[in-house]
């Protein structure tokens, strides 16, 4: 099958099938009934349509359709490769891990070849492996019992006497009952459901990832080749309107319909950067223009990186030739732009820039293009001769506006310019404490205003009208907002009218204290500033001090937040996730502005909302306060659950959770990774680790499969790590935060197949379960580390984070990381967990004010809540404090009453919950009471809220 029809019945569940016979075949239902068996062990069910389709086709076809639907059945959970782990009979794995590492110590540093064997005197029991070398003994490593060198742990090539002996384990365990039912359908109409695949992929509001990108290729391909004219004229994401443009710019080279192409593309950049996305993208490289990584310094096992084994890094993309109509369309588009915005946004990306100008050539073209040449000037800082072509573009483009450029004259009669940045105008605007000019200046960028909207409510301190001006920026602004701007900058605010956090005031003390101040004033301004008597001098003081050069000597009383102090995280820009965090040292902001600036969200979404189409009822899941929407899609990874990060799912019946990792050497190099596991007590002080230093955490507690050091295909490699809640529970571990680490320090976006995730194995299986498994992501980015979750033991809860640690050198382990792990994990945790991001119960009650004449919040006893859809910021308001509750009102004690009184008053049209268990997926429902049902994801909701400007 091809590559679509992947596409379509792994996003939209539905198979395109042949015309049937006119008849079933004789043996056609009893052949269904084994199919749908083997489909329901891996969570997959048939709707009738497709049985019925599935029974009249001939033998030949319906086995090759049906081989085809489970090998993506297979593959969407990882069950397409063998999952060997070193120990065959895992989880039953060696009791005493010390001894046995001692054993394999003194076969690699005594055994000699053709030598009794040194652990039990045999002779004739050892056996040389191929490619390691290892002398191992049979007697002792009893082949049946391993998969790889028992020494290293590396996989054994076929040659190998060591492998010739080995049998598999023929007793895999029992077979669970599937914890996943996903029901795939007959698709009549396979032009039109590629068609809204596609659209719906590109009306996204937030950038693709990269396996939502690899889909979007397929489906263009298949639908609109070459062509942008199906392309919206607005794009929410400007990544995703980029990436397709490149393509579109690929597929019509040295075609007729190219000059076309290019127009149609230079017709929708409005900014440098969307031109410099299409170029990049156009050469292979990250349309976000996120560039690799650096290497670090030389970590400290650095010195045991083997001879044969170089660092390896992600190289940055060669900038391919542009054909000359694309160089003169570019060239004139940067033009025709005010050379001062130009030349910043060019500045924000110089790397790339630089590359992009090699060629484009724009000092081949200063009498054309003059404009443009001056902003690469800028970029480059180069100098000119002031009396040639460039030197005098330069003069008369920067000489009319001193206060964005600076001209600079050097000896030989060269003259170079800079640009002073937007940011910098903001940011004097608001060193000089003026409010007014700095909303101003960022109301020309709505969404930087927004962004900065936190800060600026601070900068406004007591004063009424400056926080009216900060206000009023906002609601102008709003209508030409993403909604995930507007949606992230509001739910930021929660909490922000709490009192000073703990340690505080200290820091006030500090900044506003001068350095010869005495121990009783500082005490008096700290007492001050903890009883919240903070006046506006003493604050604009505050804002002065913290930019003046860190003091020599400060106040006993400011040394450092106390513990305890809250943390501020920090999510930097880049092709993973990774974070940062300090200490909340900001001040309080009035309950008033916060009030406003919610329902200004409020009001601007549900307006956006209320031009979709309107329905009778909707029906809210309380479970949705605590999924939050997703965010930055394009740095996560390609997961099987659609979970959003920070989103938490309760495990509380599921006794063992199964980690899995498995991966594939890539062509020239040995990859080692690591599945590995940090426990913390309550306070998230570590109290062990489980990984391939340590195969046992308390006996039973935590159980690894054994250190894979290489996965040359087709087997590859794959390491397990069992966690039993009960067992942990007894050890004094509250938190488990699995990690997956490359040791020889080859970056994932290097691999060519690398994955993990968990499952809740049955009792006794060593199987790989696919009907088990309750999550599978893939290894991707330039980062050597991942830590996919965090497992609070005692209730069950699992918090995905999807996050990155930044690692250096060689031999990377848990036990070198656990700290900065733990670090990680209870920072994220905290972040997602104090309200600070909006949820998709927020999506969702936009939705339903907008489109909805009545809206019913259910809660987890199955009572629900009526909610009144008046004013959107009341109706908002209500349904955030309904979904709190416990329970709901008991004269509609179930969902059921709600569904039967819309029928019996009129059609059921739609319902608007939560599928918790599948995550993001399912919020919408659309149809007759009975009817098949779409589904829509939160990002597709998402995408509705798009600015109507």
């Amino acid at each position: 099958m091809d590559a679509l029809a992947t596409v379509v019945l792994r996003r939209a569940g539905v198979v395109v099938l042949p015309a049937p016979a006119a008849e079933p075949a004789a043996d056609g239902a009893a052949w269904v009934s084994a199919f749908e068996a083997d489909l329901a062990a891996r969570g997959w069910l048939l709707a009738a349509p497709l049985r019925d389709r599935f029974a009249r086709l001939d033998a030949s076809a319906r086995v090759r359709w049906a081989d085809w639907v489970c090998a993506v059945a297979d593959e969407t959970v990882g069950a397409d490769r063998d999952h060997v782990p070193l120990f065959r009979s895992f989880p039953d794995t060696p009791e005493a891990p010390e001894a046995l590492f001692v054993d394999r110590l003194l076969v690699h540093l005594f055994q000699a070849d053709a030598a009794p064997c040194v652990l039990c005197g045999t002779s004739g029991s050892v056996r040389p492996l191929d490619p390691c070398g290892h002398l191992v003994c049979v007697e002792c490593f009893d082949p049946a019992l391993y998969s790889a060198c028992a020494v290293c742990g590396r996989r054994l090539t076929s040659i190998s006497p060591y492998v010739l002996v080995t049998e598999p384990n023929p007793e895999a365990g029992p077979v669970g009952k599937p914890l996943r039912l996903r029901r795939i359908t007959l698709d009549e109409a396979p032009e039109a459901t590629a068609t809204r695949l596609r659209d719906e992929l590109v009306a996204r509001t937030t950038a693709l990832g990269a396996a939502d990108l690899a889909d979007l290729m397929i489906l263009v391909a298949a639908t609109a080749p070459g062509r942008l004219d199906w392309l919206p004229e607005q794009v929410p994401a400007r990544e995703t309107s980029a990436v397709v443009t490149a393509w579109a710019l690929h597929a019509t080279t040295l075609t007729d319909a190219y000059a076309q192409v290019v127009g149609e593309a230079a017709a929708r950049w409005t900014t440098v950067t969307d031109v410099a996305r299409v170029l990049w993208a156009y050469s292979g490289g990250d349309v976000g223009l996120v560039l690799p990584r650096k290497p670090g310094v030389d970590g400290p096992l650095e010195a045991y990186r083997p001879v044969q084994e170089p660092r390896l890094t992600v190289d940055v993309p060669k900038v391919r030739a542009l054909p000359r109509p694309l160089r003169r369309a570019v060239l004139a588009f940067l033009d025709a732009l005010d050379p001062a915005t130009a030349a910043e946004d060019m500045s924000r990306h110089p790397v790339v820039w630089k590359r992009l100008a090699e060629r484009l050539h724009p000092y081949e073209h200063v009498g054309a293009y003059p404009q443009a040449a001056v902003v690469f000037a800028t970029l480059r800082g180069t100098r000119a001769l002031a009396t040639g072509p460039l030197g005098l573009a330069i003069a008369d483009v920067a000489a009319p506006r001193p206060e964005r450029f600076v001209l600079a004259y050097h000896r030989g009669g060269t003259v170079s310019v800079r640009v002073r940045t937007f940011a910098a105008l903001v940011e004097d605007a608001v060193a000089a404490a003026d409010v007014a000019a700095a909303a101003t200046l960022l109301a020309q960028r709505p969404g930087d205003l927004w962004r900065r909207a936190d800060h600026l409510l601070r900068l406004a301190d007591d004063d009424p009208a400056a926080q009216r001006t900060v206000v009023d920026a906002l609601a102008r602004t709003a209508a030409r907002v993403s909604p995930n701007v507007l949606a992230t900058a509001a739910a930021s605010l929660n909490g922000r009218d709490a009192a000073a956090p703990h340690g505080r005031a200290a820091a006030v003390a500090a900044a506003v204290l001068p350095e010869s101040a005495s121990i009783a004033e500082a005490v008096a301004v700290t007492e001050a500033a903890e009883t919240g008597v903070i006046g506006a001098a003493l604050r604009r003081a505050l804002r002065l001090a913290v930019r003046t050069p860190a003091r020599a000597a400060r106040p006993a009383a400011a040394r450092g937040p106390e513990p305890g102090t809250p943390r501020r995280t920090f999510f930097p820009k880049g092709d993973v996730v990774r974070t940062w965090t300090v200490p909340e040292q900001r001040v309080p902001l009035p309950v008033d502005a916060i009030a406003q600036v919610r329902a200004i969200t409020d009001t601007e979404l549900v307006i956006r909302a209320a031009e979709l189409a309107r329905y009778d009822v909707a029906v809210l899941d309380a479970a949705l306060a605590a999924i939050p929407a997703p965010t930055r899609e394009r740095a996560g990874s390609a997961q099987l659950a659609g979970w959003p990060r920070g989103s938490v799912r309760t495990l509380a019946e599921a006794d063992v959770l199964r980690l899995f990792l498995h991966w594939v050497d890539s062509a020239g190099h040995r990859v080692d990774l690591d599945l590995s596991c940090g426990f913390y007590d309550e306070n998230w002080t570590p109290v062990g680790h489980c990984d391939y230093t340590r195969l046992r955490f308390k006996h039973t507690a935590a159980i690894h499969s054994g250190d894979l050091t290489s996965a040359p295909a087709p087997l590859g490699a794959t390491e397990y790590l069992d966690l039993n809640r009960a067992a942990l529970a007894n050890a004094g571990v509250r938190w488990a935060v699995p990690v997956v680490l490359s040791f020889n320090d080859v970056p994932f976006e290097l691999l060519d197949a690398a994955f993990a995730g968990f499952s809740v194995p049955v009792k006794g299986s060593r199987r790989f379960d696919a009907g088990r498994v309750m999550q599978k992501f893939g290894l991707r980015g330039d980062a050597k580390t991942l830590a996919p979750l965090v497992l609070n033991v005692a209730t069950g809860e699992v918090m995905w984070i999807d996050a990155s640690l930044s690692t250096k050198g060689y031999g990377h382990s848990v036990g070198a990381h656990g700290a900065r792990l733990g670090r990680l994990a209870a920072d994220l945790w905290e972040h997602f967990r104090d309200g600070g991001r909006a949820s998709l119960l927020d999506v969702a009650a936009w939705h339903a004010v907008a489109r909805a004449d009545r809206i019913h919040v259910v809660h987890a006893d199955g009572t629900a809540t009526p909610v009144m859809a008046d004013d959107p910021v009341s109706a908002v308001a209500a349904i955030r404090a309904a979904a709190a509750a416990a329970s709901g009102d008991a004269a509609v004690d179930a969902v059921g009453r709600v569904f039967a009184a819309t029928e019996d008053e009129g059609r059921l049209s739609t319902i608007v919950g939560g599928d918790v268990a599948q995550g993001s997926a399912a919020l919408l429902v659309d149809g007759d009471p009975g009817a098949s049902w779409t589904r829509v994801t939160a990002a597709d909701l998402m995408a509705g809220l798009a600015p109507l400007t």
